[in-house]
C-alpha cells in the first residue's frame, strides 16, 4: 500500500469510528443547524495550495457500543469539510449540531467516559485490522482549550513498519460538537498547524452558535 494510500486509509478508517453507524442520534435537521453546520468546517481557503479537497464520503460505520448510544439524542445539524490532502497529509472537520444544550453535553460526557474511550479504542483496533493496518497507541494529549470545551487524542498506527499519526481535536460549543483530523505519515502532526486549524473552526463555532 502507497504511502498516501495508507494515511487516506487510515484518516477515513478513524472518520468513520468517530461518526459511528448503529446508535447513532435521531436526525431532524433544520435549516438554520444545518447552515449553522456548513458554516463552522474548514474551508479551501484555510489550507495552503499543495492540499487538494476531495468530497468526504458519507460514512457506512456499522460499529455499535452501549457507552456510545445516542439513539435517546437529537441532531438538528450536520457538517463536513472536504478531505484535504498533500503527500503523506490529510486533514478534515466534522460538526454535528443537537437539539438541546444538554443533548451536546450528554454526548460529550458519553465519549469522554471510560467506557466510551475504551469502546473508541477497541473500535479503532479493529477496523485498523481490517485495513492490514495495526493500532499501537491511543492517548489523550496535552492542547491549549478551544471553544467551550475541548480534548485531544493522537493515534499511532503502523503499517509495514511504517508509523501514521492522526490527531483529533474535538471542542464542543454551546450546542455544537466538532472534530478536527489531521493524519501525518513517519512524524506527529506540526502542532502549530493543528492548533491554527483547531482554532478557526472553535471561532466559527463560537459565531454560528451565538444566536443559537
Amino acid at each position: 500500500m502507497r504511502l498516501a494510500t495508507a494515511v487516506v486509509v487510515l484518516a477515513l478508517v478513524v472518520t468513520a469510528t468517530a461518526l459511528a453507524g448503529r446508535g447513532d442520534p435521531k436526525e431532524r435537521f433544520t435549516p438554520a443547524d444545518q447552515a449553522r453546520a456548513r458554516a463552522m468546517v474548514l474551508r479551501v481557503g484555510d489550507l495552503n495550495a499543495a492540499y487538494v479537497a476531495h468530497p468526504a464520503p458519507i460514512s457506512t460505520g456499522g460499529f455499535y457500543c452501549a457507552a456510545l448510544d445516542q439513539s435517546d439524542l437529537t441532531l438538528t445539524g450536520r457538517g463536513s469539510s472536504p478531505i484535504f490532502t498533500t503527500t503523506g497529509e490529510f486533514v478534515r472537520s466534522i460538526v454535528g449540531v443537537y437539539a438541546t444544550r444538554a443533548d451536546a453535553d450528554q454526548s460529550w460526557r458519553r465519549a469522554l467516559s471510560p467506557a466510551g474511550q475504551q469502546c473508541q479504542r477497541t473500535a479503532l483496533r479493529a477496523e485498523l485490522q481490517s485495513s492490514t493496518m495495526r493500532l499501537v497507541s491511543l492517548k489523550r494529549i496535552p492542547f491549549p482549550s478551544k471553544g467551550t470545551r475541548s480534548v485531544a487524542y493522537r493515534a499511532v498506527a503502523t503499517l509495514q513498519g511504517i508509523h501514521f499519526y492522526v490527531d483529533v481535536v474535538s471542542m464542543q460549543v454551546s450546542r455544537a460538537v466538532a472534530g478536527v483530523i489531521y493524519v501525518n505519515a513517519l512524524a506527529p502532526p506540526p502542532q502549530s498547524e493543528v492548533r491554527r486549524l483547531s482554532g478557526l473552526v472553535a471561532t466559527r463555532a463560537q459565531k454560528a452558535m451565538r444566536s443559537a
